[in-house]
């Protein structure tokens, strides 16, 4: 399981500050594009992407209504993932698929596609539907985020993963279920078949996110 670690400038000037050394250990770097005015993001990329040159990268715009911090229209939306998929190539483009289905086929031509899905209130009783839809896309990634409200909730989740992923060997998960009670899930991979967990340097970016430093560990101990 690869660790990814999300960074949110919010300015130039935080770019330039990001300490490289201290992401040595993350696998991906996910540049969460929303804590900038979405009139700076074009503005600040080349510095992100000069920043970052030789890793892997997943650019994300991470909406008010999946837990993000910025609100766009379905033509702004698209038009900022396009835009930078054809200047920078990152390795992987984040896209919402509930919250933007209307313009999802204007990014079909975009092999590296996260599908995800992000629910910060509950574990939803449609969980597997959702699961099932976004797998029958076939995308790079298939990414799903949601709230635990139980210790049950926490084991649907890995048990619906390693279920997916039996029967779908070939695509790739990211699962998560957030919260405190959800911690497990995000260093449970190598039981679930979840790909990637998102561990952080200084600033979560979604609750029950534990340390890049904690996460490392973690996996060391449960991988060897």
């Amino acid at each position: 399981m690869k660790i990814v670690v999300p960074v949110m400038p919010r300015s130039i000037e935080d770019v330039a500050n990001i300490d490289l050394d201290r992401l040595a250990g993350a696998d991906l770097i996910e540049w969460r594009a929303d804590f900038l005015p979405k009139e700076e993001i074009l503005t600040v990329a080349p510095a992100v992407f000069e920043k970052f040159v030789g890793r892997e990268v997943i650019f994300t715009l991470r909406t008010s209504r999946e837990g993000g911090q910025i609100e766009l229209t379905n033509e702004e939306y698209i038009q900022l993932l396009k835009e930078i998929a054809s200047l920078y190539q990152p390795e992987f483009i984040d896209f919402e698929y509930y919250s933007h289905k209307e313009v999802f086929d204007q990014m079909l031509e975009f092999p590296n596609l996260v599908l995800s899905y992000h629910n910060f209130e509950e574990t939803p009783e449609n969980y597997m539907e959702i699961m099932s839809e976004l797998t029958s896309l076939s995308p790079a990634v298939v990414k799903m985020a949601v709230m635990a409200e139980t210790e049950q909730d926490v084991l649907d989740v890995m048990n619906y993963t390693r279920g997916f992923k039996t029967l779908n060997a070939e695509q790739s998960y990211a699962t998560m279920s957030m919260g405190a009670l959800g911690k497990l899930s995000r260093v449970a991979g190598m039981l679930t078949g979840s790909c990637w967990t998102f561990a952080s340097l200084d600033e979560v970016s979604a609750p029950g996110q534990m340390s890049l430093a904690n996460v490392q560990k973690i996996l060391t101990v449960l991988e060897e």
